[in-house]
């Protein structure tokens, strides 16, 4: 027991090696927790015989293969479930172990977790006193669905570490409703988190692997209650004042690709929810890599960026039809636009809408996210490849002394864009709009360096030009969706012109209120740094 109550599990040995207590591996400190950190990819059908004849699996020890049934459990008003936990009992070979994993929100691919040994399969709340979760010891728990999977181990010796590289082929089963496992997992059991890279980086190149996004306890409770995933509500991360620049730039991006990473479930369905919360983990990601883009080895940012952007516009796609489907007819409804008109649009635009799910859904099944969230977490974890030659030193900084040229330079973006504001075109004022997005990401990525109440008032005067450079860009997009949708039927035009004109007029209005916006925002008082010993406010120039 550590420290403040934390749990630790202590170094034992397993299986003829030494596995150590697990830290926060992705920045080689321990924490007063164990920390799984586990790499998890789907092995579609045909893949199993690929993966067992790889040179890693070749050169890991290999335990015999056995039988596991894992039983989860959870209280009848599902406060495991609620509190983002799995409590699970699992048996193999007479030994019963209960393990209780925690979302940690950190990165995509560390949870909480505590394990122990028990005399049968009846779980044991009472072990919960030295968890998080220590309000639940004393409650009443059922069984609500069981994995009974073969399980194979190796345990891989590379790059200064060892890996644990399991796979798993079986059941879940909740009720009558049951779903195959097929899936490899890696996780690491020591050394750093370069050699948990190096061996996934190797398996998904060979097999075209891609990521499993769902734990088994998520997929259980789909089948137990017949629910689809839930979109991920998660705040913009923070970073320490204390920590030196390449780490903040790892804490953002680790953080950033577990939302990516956590909604794409909810997305795959079609949640409209789910595929905004991915966008919005692109976006944060493309801004944390443009804030920090004056130190980071160019070659490496920009192969990011680009897998971004890509990213991106397959998301917006979809989540252009989703707004155009549930909000702006609605919104044209509301305001004049006769029904019958928007019904002539409602069916094609539900068909575009379930075409763009139908291609995000494809892309998924890509190795293209998989390789961009392995590429990105690793490069982000390495501070010897994450910085240019010309600054090797400057992330090593701490980033509060990093971060007021690199927020400015942002900020002088916007300031150029938005210049002459009453003169500038659609497109440059679509421009505008995404640096305004850009500096209020960063400043949000940035809050904890920033004295609040200064922020705060400017962060308003960024929403409210925000929401009127929106008004303007959602109305182009209400015009360019309609208008596909009038040259694939040529019946709905009248439809098609009503919607202009609805459009059109709110881009009058909107345009009428920029200008005052925009002083607003220029007179706003600029945030200010703050210091252990002094107070920095980003740069007054003349504009």
């Amino acid at each position: 027991m550590g420290d403040g109550g934390g749990f630790v599990r202590s170094s034992r040995s397993r299986n003829g090696l030494k596995v150590a207590a697990l830290g926060e591996v992705m920045n080689g400190t321990s924490k007063a927790q164990a920390v799984e950190t586990e790499i998890k990819f789907l092995l579609p059908d045909g893949a199993h015989t690929a993966l067992e004849t790889h040179t890693l699996l070749r050169l890991a020890e290999t335990q015999p293969p056995r039988q596991e049934i894992t039983t989860y459990y959870d209280t009848p008003e599902q406060a495991f479930r609620g509190a983002g936990a799995a409590l699970r009992v699992r048996e193999a070979g007479g030994r019963y172990v209960q393990t209780l994993k925690l979302r940690q929100g950190k990165n995509a691919f560390s949870r909480g977790e505590w394990e122990w040994d028990l005399a049968n399969s009846q779980p044991d709340l009472s072990r919960l006193s030295d968890t998080p979760l220590a309000n639940l010891v004393g409650s009443t728990v059922q069984p609500v669905f069981c994995a009974e999977v073969s399980r194979t181990v190796r345990y891989l010796r590379a790059h200064g570490g060892v890996v644990e590289i399991v796979t798993d082929l079986g059941w879940l089963q909740a009720g009558e409703h049951a779903e195959p496992i097929r899936e490899v997992e890696l996780e690491l059991k020591e050394g750093d988190a370069t050699a948990l890279f190096a061996a996934a980086n190797s398996l998904q190149m060979a097999l075209d692997l891609v990521l499993g996004a769902e734990s088994k306890s998520e997929r259980g409770w789909r089948l137990a209650t017949g629910s689809s995933p839930e979109a991920l509500h998660e705040k913009a991360p923070s970073i320490s004042p204390d920590a030196s620049g390449s780490s903040a730039f790892q804490d953002l991006t680790s953080a950033l690709l577990a939302s990516l990473v956590g909604n794409q479930p909810a997305a795959s369905t079609g949640s409209a929810e789910g595929v905004h919360r991915m966008r919005i983990a692109v976006r944060r990601l493309r801004t944390a890599l443009t804030l920090f883009r004056p130190h980071l080895a160019q070659e490496a940012e920009v192969q990011f960026t680009e897998a971004l952007r890509r990213l991106g516009r397959i998301l917006g796609e979809a989540r252009d039809w989703d707004v155009f489907c549930s909000e702006t007819l609605m919104e044209a409804g509301k305001q004049g636009v006769p029904d019958p008109l928007l019904q002539a649009l409602r069916k094609p635009a539900e068909a575009e809408r379930q075409a763009a799910h139908a291609r995000l859904r494809e892309e998924f099944g890509q190795p293209d996210l998989t390789r961009l969230v392995l590429g990105l977490s690793a490069w982000a974890g390495d501070a010897s490849a994450l910085v240019g030659p010309e600054h090797a030193g400057r992330l090593s900084e701490p980033v509060a002394d990093v971060a007021p040229e690199l927020l400015e330079h942002l900020r002088r973006k916007v300031s150029k864009r938005g210049r002459r504001i009453r003169h500038r075109s659609e497109e440059e004022l679509h421009d505008l709009r995404k640096a305004l997005k850009r500096l209020r990401y960063a400043l949000e990525l940035l809050a904890p360096l920033l004295k609040k109440r200064r922020l705060k008032a400017y962060l308003h005067s960024c929403k409210e030009l925000q929401e009127d450079l929106g008004t303007i860009n959602d109305a182009a997009m209400a015009e360019i969706l309609a208008r596909r949708l009038g040259e694939t039927d040529p019946g709905v035009q009248p439809a098609v012109a009503a919607l202009e004109s609805w459009a059109e007029a709110r881009r009058t209005v909107a345009l009428g209120h920029l200008h005052p916006a925009w002083r607003e925002f220029k007179d706003a008082p600029r945030p200010r740094f703050a210091r252990k010993t002094i107070m920095v406010e980003l740069t007054t120039s003349t504009e």
